[in-house]
């Protein structure tokens, strides 16, 4: 949440003056934050300033609580309070209202069932090692979170994609694009967005295929990347936000037959989050440490270092790996590597 604390409270905390309440109020936040989405608070600040009666009249909801709900995701950093009217900040109008095209909405049921029902069981992965749901079993199975989990992805992603085109390295001549796991398609989009000879393949489950959209050069193929067989003749292979979910066993028996689906001279594009990537701050570092957490109790993977990934790349058959951040994608960091030619 975009909450900050002010010297004097950081003090207060690191002293014990007050409880250690924060990580409690964080989720309190949160329902907070997908309660106002759900009601239709932000797209309704979205077209005017209200105040809370105002906005409780307008919604048919209680004026008291619904003033209480303003102030608090004020206080939080989602709204602006001037004399009693309340506005959008930037970032609920990125992310929260229901027409912006990076909007987060309908991916807060994810957000809910991961933090309500699949964290209440990080004590048994922490016991015993196991993740605590099969993840990628439980969103086939289930189509409504499955929609809820590819809408937030495909909202970041769309964030981050034109920036991550624009650094992809695409080999002369390249015809075909393989997109494993790639759902939503919106990085296979972005890159024939730019390379009109190119087109894709999108290989993934059927539930996250339905996410994606429709486009004359992108193929949607219904299948599991890491028991199917992927083809070949390939001159690009996109991998976002794949390595984070799968246990080391599995990293190392893909990156092989990625490298077999490649032309020679291919290019394989790894997008993820890397755990010895310089960061700005301890913020940033605890995130990225709960989100090795999160893929660990969520689908027993984890956070890798770069250099691990560029040795595994190596092991597979690459060269010469890299490392990418493109700038407006500091989510998602690139590792590219290319077959070798003959």
């Amino acid at each position: 949440m975009p909450l900050f604390i002010n010297a004097l409270e950081a003090a207060a905390h690191r002293l014990s003056v007050v409880p250690p309440m924060f990580d409690y109020f964080n989720a309190l936040g949160l329902h907070a934050l997908i309660a106002a989405a759900r009601i239709g608070v932000f797209d309704a600040l979205d077209e005017r300033p209200s105040s809370g009666d105002e906005l409780a009249a307008r919604l048919n909801l209680d004026a008291r609580t619904t003033t209480m709900l303003l102030r608090a995701l004020a206080g939080l950093g989602y709204l602006r309070d001037r004399r009693g009217r309340y506005r959008l900040t930037r970032v609920s109008r990125l992310w929260f209202t229901t027409g912006s095209p990076t909007s987060l909405v309908a991916g807060l049921e994810f957000w809910e069932r991961t933090a309500c029902v699949v964290w209440p069981r990080l004590e048994k992965t922490v016991r015993d090692g196991s993740p605590a749901t099969p993840f990628y079993e439980l969103l086939e199975s289930d189509p409504g979170l499955s929609r809820s989990f590819q809408a937030w992805t495909a909202a970041v992603a769309r964030r981050q994609a034109p920036a991550t085109a624009r650094a992809i390295p695409v080999p002369r001549g390249a015809r075909r694009v393989l997109d494993v796991g790639g759902g939503h398609g919106v990085f296979s989009l972005a890159l024939l967005g730019r390379h009109p000879e190119l087109r894709a393949t999108v290989l993934d489950l059927p539930r996250a295929l339905e996410a994606a959209a429709e486009h004359p050069r992108l193929t949607l193929r219904a299948g599991s990347f890491l028991e199917d067989d992927l083809g070949g003749g390939y001159d690009v292979v996109l991998l976002f936000n794949i390595v984070h979910g799968l246990d080391d066993e599995a990293v190392a028996a893909l990156f092989p037959r990625l490298a077999a689906a490649l032309n020679p001279g291919g290019t394989i594009v790894v997008g993820d989050q890397f755990g010895d990537s310089a960061m700005p701050g301890r913020a940033s570092r605890t995130l990225l440490g709960l989100l090795d957490l999160n893929y660990r109790v969520a689908a027993g993977g984890r956070v890798r270092r770069f250099v691990e990934v560029a040795r595994l790349l190596r092991e597979a058959g690459f060269h010469r790996p890299r490392h990418r951040r493109p700038l407006r994608s500091v989510v998602t960091e690139l590792a590219i590597a290319q077959t070798r030619r003959r």
